[in-house]
């Protein structure tokens, strides 16, 4: 595995993996729907899937004394890990918004800088690997169509939890209306922590977040083994 891994770093690793992953910065982007930075991950992972089946990496790897279920199981621990990165990265960026940026303000185009835009961030990607790498796999060069259906998941999940937030922000903030449902939101949910409640309720949505993303792909993964072992990569 550590020299598959290797390989992936070395032959597979396309250079817009990088800019992508700077775009992080646009957390630092007042009012602004910050989980659109995690969808730019999404696309660096596409680039890296063509690029490779473009080089004739399949058919490489396919020479190699591993097993298909070894060589995507290495290529979604690849992913797994740009993943991570980019989390951390958001991480920072919050840390540092925290200096730079007007929190009591708080994003009036989507999720506050906080625990729940990290959470909202991992369900994104466990959507993104449930639909993108089984459907990449079931052919293995079917990038571009595994890619659109990966990016509708994701824009949907967007749009529901920036719309959500947005929704939050007008009818408690603007309009001052008392609806239970959106007041715990704004008090809990779309803030950054200042309370033990908001602490506690976000901590367990990141719990649960994090949970889905392990679990999601664990179960991506073992769909596109199962489905790669059907194709026929000469």
């Amino acid at each position: 595995m550590k020299a598959l891994l290797s390989k992936e770093f070395k032959l597979c690793l396309h250079p817009t993996v990088f800019i992508y992953l700077a775009m992080v910065l646009m957390l630092l982007i007042p009012s602004y729907p910050y989980l659109v930075a995690c969808f730019f991950l999404c696309n660096a992972v596409f680039f890296i899937f063509q690029n490779a089946r473009e080089n004739g990496d399949p058919l490489y790897t396919a020479m190699l004394p591993v097993s298909k279920a070894q060589a995507v199981r290495a290529r979604c621990l690849f992913v797994v890990m740009l993943q991570i990165i980019e989390l951390l990265l958001m991480v920072g960026m919050c840390a540092f918004g925290l200096v730079a940026m007007d929190l009591e303000a708080g994003n009036a185009g989507g999720t506050d800088l906080s625990l729940s835009l990290l959470a909202f961030a991992l369900i994104l990607f466990a959507i993104f690997n449930l639909i993108f790498l089984p459907s990449f796999y079931k052919t293995g060069y079917k990038a571009g169509a595994s890619f659109l259906k990966g990016a509708i998941g994701v824009w949907i999940w967007i749009v529901l939890c920036e719309g959500t937030m947005i929704a939050t922000r007008v009818i408690v903030k603007e309009k001052g209306l008392d609806l239970p449902f959106f007041r715990f939101l704004a008090r809990n949910v779309d803030c950054f922590p200042q309370t033990k409640e908001a602490w506690t309720v976000q901590a367990i949505l990141f719990a649960a977040a994090l949970l889905i993303y392990v679990l999601g792909t664990f179960l991506a993964v073992r769909l596109s083994v199962k489905r790669y072992e059907q194709v026929d990569v000469a």
